[in-house]
C-alpha cells in the first residue's frame, strides 16, 4: 500500500515539475502579504526557496495530515476510498 501511495505521489510529481518547467503558471498570488505571485516563483529547486515559511509549513502540516490521519500506511490493502 505504501509503494502504491507514494508512487502516485511521484506521478503527481512528475506531471508538476513538467508544467512548471512549460512556464505554465496560476493567476494570482501565492502570498499576498510578501507580494508573491505564482509567476514569480522561479523554475527548479530554487522553487522551494521563493516560497514563504509559513507556506512551507501549511505544506509540511498537509502532509502530515494525509500520511497520518487520512490515508494511514498501515492499510495494507491500498483501497483509501477516494477513488
Amino acid at each position: 500500500a505504501v509503494e502504491r501511495k507514494h508512487g502516485r505521489v511521484a506521478m503527481a510529481a512528475v506531471v508538476g515539475t513538467i508544467v512548471h518547467q512549460n512556464h505554465i503558471t496560476f493567476d494570482g498570488y501565492l502570498s499576498k502579504s510578501a507580494d508573491l505571485k505564482f509567476s514569480d516563483v522561479p523554475v527548479g529547486v530554487d522553487g522551494i526557496r521563493a516560497i514563504p515559511t509559513a507556506g512551507l509549513a501549511q505544506i509540511l502540516a498537509f502532509f502530515a495530515l494525509v500520511e497520518l490521519a487520512w490515508m494511514p500506511a498501515s492499510k495494507y490493502d491500498g483501497d483509501y476510498g477516494v477513488g
